[in-house]
Formats: C-alpha cells, sequence, structure tokens
C-alpha cells in the first residue's frame, strides 16, 4: 500500500514531536555530531492546528507515521516549520510529497513570500528547497555558552532589560516586528505570553527599543530591536536578564549578518554548535537585528 499524506489532528502531535526528534538526531550523527536534540512537546504546533490547520500534514504508511510537515502564515508571509521523515526513509519522495501539500497553505493565503530555517549542512534538504524556489539568503549559527562564563564576563549595559506580560506589549512589539522583518506578529506573542518563556522589553532612558523571550533552559529568542538602537548593548542586556533566569547554559541563534551581535557574544564566551540557513524565495527583514527563537517559530 503507498504512503498517503493526510491532514494531522490533534494525536498525531506528540508522535511527530517524537519523529522530529529521532530525524534530527540521525542527521547529526550523519555528520558526526552528538544526538544533542531533546524531546521537545509539540506546543507550537498544537496553536497552530488550532488557529489553522492546513499547515500540519502527516505522511502516513499503513497506519505508521513516517513523516510530518508543519507550516504557518502570519500577514502575507508563510514560514515552513518542519519537514521530517523517519530516518532510513528519506529517499523515497515523502518529503516532497508533504512539502507540496504545505505550499498549498501558502497559495491559499497569496503570500507574497516563503521562507524556512533549516541545517547548513543537510544538503538533501536544502537541494529540494532551491528545486521549489526558496534560496539560502542568510547565515545563522545556534551558539552556546556556560552561563557561569558569560557572568563572568559581562559588563554594564547602556540599555535595560524589563519584565514584563507580552499580551499588554503587543502593539509595541508589533511595531517593532514590523520595521524589523515587515511583518506583525501578534498571534505568535500572545502564544508565548501563554507558555513558561519569560517576556522582557528593552528599553533605552524608559521608551521601549525592542523586545526578548527567555525560555527556563536558557535559550534567548526572539530577540528584536528597532533599526536605530544599538544592537551590542540590547543584547548585554538580554542577556544579563537570561543569566537572572538560573540556567546553567545560554544559547542563542546568531545570524550572521549581524556583526555587532557576533562580536558580543563571541567575546561573552559563546561558540557555534551548530550552522543553520534561512532560505526564502525573496530576501526579507533586517538581520542585523532580529534573533530567531528556534528553526520552527523562526
Amino acid at each position: 500500500m503507498p504512503i498517503s499524506i493526510r491532514p494531522a489532528v490533534g494525536k498525531d502531535l506528540e508522535l511527530a514531536a517524537g519523529l522530529v526528534q529521532r530525524s534530527i538526531n540521525d542527521l547529526r550523527v550523519r555528520h558526526g555530531l552528538e544526538p544533542s536534540m531533546p524531546f521537545r512537546p509539540p506546543l507550537f504546533q498544537a496553536f497552530c492546528l488550532s488557529e489553522d490547520p492546513s499547515g500540519l500534514w502527516v505522511a502516513d504508511d499503513n497506519g505508521a507515521m513516517v513523516g510530518f510537515g508543519f507550516s504557518w502564515v502570519v500577514a502575507d508571509f508563510w514560514f515552513l516549520a518542519q519537514l521530517f521523515i523517519e530516518p532510513g526513509l528519506q529517499a523515497g519522495g515523502v518529503g516532497q510529497q508533504l512539502l507540496l501539500k504545505t505550499l498549498q497553505q501558502a497559495e491559499r493565503a497569496n503570500a507574497t513570500n516563503r521562507a524556512l530555517i533549516t541545517f547548513a549542512y543537510n544538503s538533501s534538504s536544502t537541494g529540494l528547497y532551491v528545486r521549489h524556489g526558496l534560496y539560502p539568503r542568510e547565515p545563522l549559527y545556534r551558539m552556546s555558552a556556560p552561563a557561569q562564563e558569560v557572568g563572568r564576563r559581562l559588563a554594564g549595559s547602556s540599555f535595560d532589560c524589563r519584565a514584563t506580560e507580552s499580551r499588554p506589549m503587543n502593539e509595541q512589539f508589533g511595531a517593532i516586528d514590523e520595521e524589523v522583518l515587515g511583518f506583525r506578529r501578534d498571534r505568535h506573542h500572545a502564544f508565548l505570553s501563554r507558555t513558561n518563556v519569560r517576556t522582557f522589553t528593552i528599553e533605552k532612558h524608559g521608551s521601549a527599543a525592542g523586545y526578548a523571550y527567555v525560555s527556563p533552559d536558557g535559550q534567548i529568542g526572539p530577540f528584536a530591536v528597532a533599526p536605530r538602537a544599538d544592537v551590542s548593548q540590547a543584547i548585554g542586556a538580554t542577556i544579563a536578564a537570561a543569566l537572572e533566569t538560573g540556567a546553567q547554559h545560554l544559547s542563542i541563534i546568531v545570524p550572521g549578518a549581524s556583526e555587532p551581535l557576533m562580536a558580543r557574544v563571541t567575546e561573552l564566551g559563546f561558540r557555534i554548535m551548530d550552522p543553520l540557513v534561512l532560505m526564502a524565495a525573496k530576501p526579507f527583514g533586517n538581520w542585523r537585528n532580529y534573533v530567531p527563537r528556534d528553526p520552527g517559530y523562526m
């Protein structure tokens, strides 16, 4: 019986999260890296399924899940959050079928741009995306450092990073997104406000210049500051706030285009763990002033 592609339902999401974990760890091992991807509960996937189920698809082989595709849309921007196939089955054309299903969401939304973030060393995936008109645009680097080492090196900042609830700040956060990314993400900010991720407003002389989120495990992002702001000082204030969470390690995805950001985190002891790449149909965003949360959320 051939593999079928069907819409995802709520009960699929835990299984899909396990498949994603296995696929990423298998990819890392095949490239000589440690299988360090933990299991991540599918909270954002469940949120997007409730908002627009047309972006989530399952590849089914006689009742067994062998692939998962997940995309979301805001405004006229489409983003492929996840496309993973069970290890050992990647060369069977299932990824192509799933990608075509998720792209239907972009067509229905009349999306003017399409994008994704993937591992830079995964040449089979990047080749698939290039064939569908998504081209490498920005290098990204997942970087990590022991919190104790960062704290030892960190100096003061001219910015303040104030803990806040994101829901009341959606208007300001949305305005920053529009400046930096070219579109608002109000629903996504509302989602993060309902999780255990801490929300911060980055301020200079009492005026909001940006925002940042910090997960309990020390992951920084998304982080965005207005184009006029000093990115190096803003990330310094954010890292100081992240240290106060008590996480043992800090991590961040740094765009290669942001020289001030890369220089600052490097001098604080962060080191590259994974090379990633942003692929898109058209260039977008100011990647000197934005840090993604992860490859699925952006």
